[in-house]
């Protein structure tokens, strides 16, 4: 490199030394400095959860489209308290652009097992009208929730009059569509194959069934085996599958969803000054 080239380097080198130093000394002064209170207005009894919805796109309105309001139609939910559980109906848009009538009607007949999620307070001859009404057209789609392990404490931040109010969020679930319609499909479609073609193939199908004696068979899986030998890792599993059971066997509590109101609630509603005894060192 030749000295006229090591030259015009230098100029380049001091500017971007000089941005920097300018920006260090931006990030270094604070924006602004708010009063922070932990509110405690909330009753004991209520809860504060943030549902994500991850496979819906930014920005879309979530719960109801327009033609699902036009037909009257809102998102029912249900919860299950000690699992945690939330199970909520969206309705769907059916515009002959965006959803296959044909396909639906086929999983509406096919799902009418799974029910519907009632409203609260709606009468009993509202709700047996709607449950009749649903298996004509799958017009809804069903999510439900999958807990996210909290990394650590999280809080809901409301800044009002110059204030930032805090309360403690008691967790985050992940509102997924359930897969169950689908299952139910492909269930039915798994029978219609083995169904007979004639009256003789069912007669003789069911002569062969007069016959069967049901026998128990216990069958021990290499993993199976593997359980066995570690007691410890078995009794882990069976400890799972109670949690499981117990949690489908746990009644279903109705919920009223309500669209985004006002933040009042989660205002501190007193002033009592807090003292920190987290060091800044205990951060790091």
């Amino acid at each position: 490199m030749s000295a006229d080239n090591a030259k015009s380097l230098r100029p380049a080198q001091f500017f971007f030394r000089d941005m920097a130093q300018d920006e260090a000394a931006a990030v270094a002064e604070p924006v602004v400095s708010l009063p922070v209170y932990v509110s405690a207005s909330l009753p004991p009894s209520s809860r504060i959860e943030l549902f994500q919805y991850p496979l819906y796109a930014r920005g879309r309105p979530l719960p109801v489209p327009a033609t699902a309001a036009q037909r009257g139609q809102r998102v029912t939910s249900r919860w299950r308290p000690h699992a945690n559980r939330v199970e909520m109906e969206m309705p769907l848009d059916m515009r002959e652009t965006v959803y296959n009538h044909e396909r639906g009607m086929e999983w509406a007949e096919n799902c009418a097992s799974m029910g519907v999620i009632p409203t609260p307070g709606e009468s009993a001859v509202k709700q047996e009208d709607r449950a009749m009404d649903a298996p004509s057209r799958f017009d809804r789609m069903r999510l439900e929730s999958h807990a996210v392990p909290n990394a650590t404490h999280y809080m809901v931040g409301t800044v009002r009059d110059g204030e930032l109010h805090l309360v403690p969020l008691d967790a985050v679930l992940q509102l997924r569509p359930s897969m169950q319609h689908v299952d139910l499909m492909s269930q039915a479609e798994g029978q219609n194959r083995r169904m007979p073609t004639s009256d003789d193939e069912g007669d003789a199908q069911d002569a062969r069934r007069a016959h069967v004696v049901p026998l128990n068979v216990s069958m021990r899986t290499e993993a199976q085996a593997r359980t066995a030998l570690t007691p410890r890792f078995g009794a882990q599993a069976s400890s799972g599958l109670a949690t499981q059971r117990d949690a489908e066997a746990e009644r279903w509590v109705d919920l009223r969803f309500s669209e985004a109101q006002g933040a009042d609630q989660l205002l501190a509603q007193r002033r009592d000054p807090l003292t920190c005894t987290t060091h800044i060192r205990d951060l790091f």
